[in-house]
């Protein structure tokens, strides 16, 4: 279970360091809620916070939690001498000290800090401020870190996308800077683009419709028509048949009916 326990806080931690810029040591701002519940246990605050985060660790307090604690009377004798045993932090409400819980959220807008208390009204105020931990006493016994929120993980995922996007702010810069050194023409610069005008195709690389003839009737088939053959002095030359030559004795035979054919009549 320990190792469980561990395990999550890393987890936890590591969310809060990545995304909101925490850093050792640890600096863990306790309330007189937490303090009191700490000292009727017994539990010896500074060495069980090292144990949990495994790190270095730094309770500290204001004067105002410290003033507070003090005005609820005798009960409180024994908590408000634990808290001057802690680091005090300037809050800049000596002169006119506030609520414990309104110190800490105060506080809480400018520097890092790991929001220790029991008080459930600034607990719920905790988790819907992004970048603040909260640590309490589970059961008024067992130190326990809170899990980030969804209102946590939203801030974080925000962040990201900023730091890796441009914004466009820097986007309007860098574009100034490109038309200055000659890199985008004016027009380039977010102007209305000019149309395209369509220009007629190239005549030269258009070929000409060849002229097509009807065919013999019955074929319906398309014969190219050929130009007649011109002479010399402009005479149109007609197209020679070619003659069939028949042999000697087709010839004599033929004669010699014709011959014969004629004598019987």
């Amino acid at each position: 279970m320990k190792i469980t326990k561990h395990k999550k806080t890393r987890k936890y931690m590591s969310f809060y360091i990545n995304n909101f810029g925490f850093r050792e040591p640890l600096l863990v701002l306790i309330d007189g809620s937490f303090c009191h519940a700490a000292y009727k246990i017994r539990l010896q605050i500074e060495e069980q916070l090292k144990k949990y985060f495994q790190c270095e660790v730094k309770p500290i307090v204001t004067a105002c939690i410290i003033t507070e604690t003090d005005n609820l009377g005798p009960g409180f004798t024994g908590t408000s001498q634990l808290l001057k045993k802690f680091l005090v932090h300037r809050c800049g409400h000596e002169k006119r000290p506030l609520d414990g819980s309104s110190c800490i959220k105060s506080m809480t807008k400018s520097c890092h800090y790991i929001v220790a208390t029991q008080d459930r009204a600034l607990q719920e105020w905790v988790r819907e401020h992004p970048g603040i931990p909260l640590f309490y006493l589970h059961n008024a016994s067992v130190p326990t870190l809170v899990q980030p929120s969804e209102a946590h993980r939203q801030a974080a995922a925000e962040g990201q996308k900023n730091r890796v996007g441009i914004r466009e702010l820097d986007q309007q810069t860098i574009q100034k800077l490109k038309v200055k050194e000659g890199l985008v023409t004016p027009e380039s610069n977010g102007g209305p683009k000019k149309k395209r005008k369509v220009k007629n195709p190239n005549p030269l690389s258009c070929k000409k419709p060849k002229k097509m003839k009807k065919g013999v009737e019955g074929k319906g088939t398309p014969s190219e028509s050929k130009p007649p053959t011109v002479g010399e002095g402009g005479v149109v030359k007609k197209k020679s048949r070619k003659r069939i030559k028949l042999p000697k004795h087709v010839i004599e035979h033929l004669k010699a009916g014709n011959g014969g054919g004629a004598g019987a009549s």
